[in-house]
């Protein structure tokens, strides 16, 4: 059986050597040639305007409109309260101010007429004044009557609660006969067409981050299809400044970790075949050389 020659063994190895040289010196100014015109992070998340919906007023949901999940457009109904409590309560206002204009109309004759008599001396000033005094508070009376009753006609108006966007309604648990408060979140309405993407980037990294650089986005639920997007803000502060419990590095035995600075990339154009949802994982490519 031949054997291979020790010379041409050193040969091949001397060659395998030089090759895997090459290869590493080839990686090595492939990844500094990425690094000179791209950045990315696999740190970003797909996120949106979310309101929390809520009643101006205090009442029991006389009829619910929407679900979980649905979608609605703007001014569409999505739920009702009680309207008999708000309908007694403008009834009760308008009469509260039809008496008080019924009453600044007679203090007005009766200002007229003491002002009459008091030219001819036939009641005295102080009259005169008083019956002025008294009509100058019953047009404020009037006054109050009507902010009262343009309250009680909004109030009113509030117990029908419409979608103030369009979108899904998310996180509800409402049921009919339920009583809400006022100014009490009731489910989340997550808005339609307006997507971004809150990615953090290394902190040695943001000082090549431009406002308009171009963006490769890859979101993880949709492998394969790249959304295309454009850096819209870059933040003043890391994640970790702005938590209830932020970082104390003021003792003797803290480790330096490399911060995360978060950087909003606008979605553009968002593909209604690959809808996108709130908190979806995301990975991001930046065109360092390249503007939208």
């Amino acid at each position: 059986m031949d054997t291979i020659a020790p010379q041409k063994v050193n040969h091949l190895r001397q060659f395998l050597l030089v090759a895997f040289i090459v290869l590493v010196c080839l990686a090595s100014f492939g990844w500094w040639l990425y690094g000179k015109f791209y950045i990315s992070t696999d740190d970003a998340y797909i996120g949106t305007d979310i309101i929390q919906v809520a009643a101006r007023v205090t009442g029991q949901i006389e009829y619910l409109a929407v679900k979980n999940n649905q979608f609605v457009k703007a001014g569409d109904l999505m739920f009702t309260l009680d309207p008999a409590t708000f309908n007694a309560a403008v009834a009760e206002a308008r009469a509260t101010l039809a008496a008080a204009v019924a009453k600044e109309n007679i203090m007005r004759l009766t200002r007229d007429r003491y002002v009459k008599l008091a030219k001819t001396n036939a009641a005295s000033v102080q009259e005169a004044d008083l019956a002025e005094a008294n009509l100058q508070s019953a047009m404020a009376m009037v006054a109050r009557s009507q902010a009262a009753l343009q309250t009680a006609q909004l109030n009113l108006q509030y117990t029908k609660v419409t979608a103030p966007m369009d979108g899904w309604v998310t996180n509800s648990t409402l049921w009919q006969g339920d009583s809400v408060m006022a100014h009490q979140a009731l489910f989340a309405l997550v808005r339609a067409g307006n997507y971004w993407v809150d990615a953090n980037f290394r902190e040695t990294d943001v000082a090549t981050i431009r406002v308009g650089q171009s963006v490769s986005i890859h979101v993880d639920m949709y492998p394969g299809h790249t959304f295309a997007g454009v850096v819209e803000s870059i933040s003043y502060g890391s994640g970790d400044a702005f938590s209830l419990l932020p970082p104390e590095n003021a003792t003797g035995n803290w480790v330096k970790i490399t911060q995360r600075m978060p950087v909003r990339i606008r979605i553009l154009h968002p593909d209604p075949k690959f809808p996108l949802r709130v908190g979806s994982s995301a990975s991001v490519r930046l065109h360092l050389h390249a503007n939208m």
